[in-house]
């Protein structure tokens, strides 16, 4: 079976009015507009919107303002449910019927877009003549439902596919790792919020950053969804806080170190944060994927550029510009062997052992070892190690990278 490419989104008003699920946010993106988003990221199309009680006026002003969204890809329908299905508009109904299954989907909805895959993987493995609907367990179907195309004229019943609920083939996902809401009042939009908001802590694979880091940033990423700052915006003030941090270090002194290793760890606590915004809002882009790879590696250049000011206060020039010449020179080889050969961070090692490692050694996992030596006060130390790592980290990646070219100039 192939994946279905379109969604048939029922919408009713809940007892508290449209308002609810077409201008109230979750995680700052209306209620239906974020379903549309979901359904668009899991691979959905083309998107036929039933609703009731909105006339014509307002079904065009919704209609576009999802369309004048530039996150909005898809080809969008939208009728009146009753009026769809009527004898005068039956040839517009035979158009848009689809000659595959399709989704059927609660307008309320909110959940993941990996959910949603979740979902379609398994249904391929079931027949083409049944009905599938998601359930997070046994008892509990989900408002998300997978339908022959010869289903598709049963939608102007009044109860939809409730009719055929007793007999479809119910698809059980665990609910410790996948989530679904429907919207009927405030407190059930409260519950999607915050069940959304830790799903997030599902993207993070680091150790601190699954039990440090993401502990603070939920909750700042919850506050900020809700302001006009973009994901961007929050990687460059992220950059300033490593500047601070960096301006901390080269004061030489104890406080200043201590201040430094805070504020470094803070930037990874911030770090996560845009990350989450993005995806929380549907902005990731290749454009931000790269600034903030470069605001991360500007931070680097600022807390290890203070950390010799500040070891060359208290120690003079010598013992400060060795170990930071090392650690230059290994960085730059680094950096060029991480991000140069193509596709990005390590992706030139993906097929050897040297990936994990790459994956570890470039987290913000190190981030905290700079503090434990911030608070010993022994940055010179890390200097020295950090300088010394770097020439021999470059060495391994040089040779891993040898053996990777000799292995594919190798094979046939």
């Amino acid at each position: 079976m192939n994946s279905p490419h379109l969604a048939v989104i029922l919408l009713s008003p809940p007892d508290s009015g449209y308002s609810l699920t077409l201008e109230n946010k979750i995680a700052g993106v209306p209620v239906f507009k974020r379903l549309l988003l979901t359904l668009q990221r899991a691979g959905i199309k083309e998107f036929l919107v039933l609703s009731r009680q909105l006339d014509e006026r307002e079904i065009e002003i919704h209609r576009k303002g999802i369309e004048k969204d530039s996150r909005f890809k898809g080809l969008l329908h939208w009728h009146d449910r009753a009026e769809f299905f009527a004898a005068p508009n039956k040839e517009q109904a035979n158009a848009l019927t689809p000659s595959q299954p399709f989704l059927l989907v609660n307008g309320n909805l909110v959940t993941h877009q990996k959910v949603i895959r979740r979902f379609m993987e398994s249904a391929n493995n079931n027949k083409l003549d049944e009905i599938i609907c998601l359930a997070l367990d046994s008892e509990k179907p989900g408002g998300l439902y997978l339908l022959p195309q010869t289903k598709f004229s049963t939608l102007s019943h009044r109860n939809g596919s409730e009719n055929d609920e007793g007999k479809a083939e119910r698809i059980v996902l665990s609910a410790n790792t996948n989530f679904w809401v429907e919207v009927r009042d405030n407190v059930s939009a409260m519950e999607a919020e915050r069940k959304l908001l830790r799903y997030g802590k599902n993207h993070y694979h680091q150790f601190m950053d699954i039990w440090v880091n993401s502990l603070f940033s939920v909750h700042i990423s919850a506050m900020l969804v809700k302001t006009p700052v973009t994901p961007n915006m929050l990687s460059l003030f992220g950059m300033f806080i490593g500047l601070l941090s960096g301006w901390c270090f080269a004061q030489g002194n104890y406080l200043g170190g201590l201040a430094g290793g805070l504020l470094l760890a803070f930037t990874a606590i911030w770090d996560c944060c845009d990350g989450d915004v993005a995806r929380l809002k549907f902005l990731e882009s290749d454009f931000g994927e790269k600034l903030d790879t470069i605001c991360d590696n500007l931070i680097n250049v600022f807390i290890f550029t203070g950390m010799m000011l500040g070891v060359a206060k208290t120690q003079g020039w010598g013992p400060a510009l060795i170990p930071f010449t090392m650690l230059a020179t290994g960085g730059g080889l680094i950096f060029a062997f991480i991000y140069f050969p193509k596709g990005g961070k390590g992706s030139f090692f993906k097929e050897s052992r040297m990936y994990d490692i790459i994956q570890t050694l470039a987290s913000r996992n190190f981030i905290y070892v700079i503090l434990l030596f911030a608070i010993g006060g022994h940055l010179d130390w890390f200097l020295w190690l950090a300088g010394i790592g770097s020439l021999i980290f470059a060495l391994m990646l040089f040779i891993a990278r040898r053996q990777t070219i000799k292995t594919v100039l190798s094979d046939p």
